[in-house]
């Protein structure tokens, strides 16, 4: 029988989210960040795993109709072939200590891109300095970096402004994000609540446009570390080509299902009105299928509304499951054998 979990930590770190986005605003608004010159670059490179490489995925989604370049998450070792003098590469590392990251920064450094990262510490830290990379240095504790993931896109859109790439608008945006997650806290709980009741015992399946696809693996990394729960994503419209037909086998499997379609405003329409077609094909199988409307005037807003929401719904759901939210042993034991490849 498992004994009652201590949420306590988890839920302290979730509730000081908001927070959190303020004082990283003034963080990166008071902390002067100089990039050589006037350099005109072609294209963009956000390097990070993990919580990173998800902060990193967001910002790409919500500056994808405001920056003139294309941008690039990067997830793995080395560096794209692509880069060069023209390429600003960002190395994202809350610990500073990723390995595959710091291994794709010294080759950014051998092609001569212009670098820029945002850490705590570590050895992307100690970088940064030898170097004189332009950089943004963040508050918290490495081994709950994903509880620190205001600090971490705060940063990157610090870096993109500073970098001459993003204007001034974001600014604004977030300023906003603050007062709507401070008006819509005490629904967000409730909310959160409901849905970590109606995922318990069950396997969850998130479906959301592409628009929103990173705040869905958001969503779907949360439950995985704080809940130690599976859980499945669906991007629509790509599940239309695919996924969709995949309501047969195995039989038994549906019945466990917990299914949630979720909107927000930026949706395409001929997405939304696919999700609206598509659900009472899911209820054949799945029985019911909850659906959720994002809240917020903008995308950001409305972004870190459902992540603020999810991240309650991990908390929650690892206190029905009794277990410890703040501890990964699992990807620990994994990196601690690797480290020592």
């Amino acid at each position: 029988m498992l004994l009652p979990a201590d949420t306590s930590a988890m839920k302290q770190l979730v509730e000081g989210f908001i927070q959190q986005l303020q004082d990283a605003t003034q963080l990166a608004a008071h902390t002067p960040v100089a990039f050589s010159g006037l350099q005109r670059y072609n294209n963009v490179v956000l390097a990070g795993m993990g919580s990173s490489g998800l902060a990193a995925d967001l910002i790409r989604s919500y500056v994808a109709d405001k920056l003139t370049v294309p941008v690039l998450v990067h997830k793995s070792y080395d560096a794209p072939a692509f880069i060069g003098p023209d390429t600003l590469f960002i190395a994202i590392s809350f610990s500073g200590n990723t390995e595959e990251t710091l291994t794709a920064m010294r080759a950014a450094l051998k092609k001569e891109a212009a670098l820029a990262c945002v850490t705590s510490g570590g050895e992307m830290r100690r970088m940064a300095q030898e170097n004189e990379l332009p950089h943004l240095f963040l508050p918290g504790k490495p081994e709950v970096a994903r509880a620190s993931l205001g600090y971490t896109l705060v940063a990157i859109l610090y870096l993109l402004h500073y970098a001459g790439l993003l204007d001034d608008t974001f600014k604004t945006e977030l300023a906003q994000s603050v007062t709507l997650l401070e008006e819509q806290q005490g629904s967000i709980k409730v909310q959160a609540s409901v849905l970590a009741s109606a995922f318990h015992s069950k396997l969850p399946v998130l479906y959301v446009s592409h628009t929103v696809a990173p705040v869905a693996r958001r969503f779907q990394q949360q439950l995985n570390t704080n809940a130690k729960q599976l859980a499945h994503i669906g991007i629509v419209p790509e599940i239309n080509h695919n996924e969709l037909e995949a309501r047969q086998f195995p039989d038994q499997l549906f019945s466990q299902l917990a299914m949630l379609q979720v909107f927000t405003a930026y949706d395409h329409p001929r997405v939304r009105r696919s999700m609206h077609l598509s659900k009472p094909l899911l209820k054949e199988k799945a029985g019911e299928v909850m659906t959720l409307e994002a809240v917020g005037a903008t995308m950001l807003e409305q972004t870190f509304y459902l992540i603020h929401l999810f991240d309650w719904v991990s908390v929650y759901l690892a206190k029905l499951n009794q277990v410890d939210p703040t501890t990964i042993p699992t990807i620990h034991h994994l990196k601690e054998k690797l480290s020592r490849d």
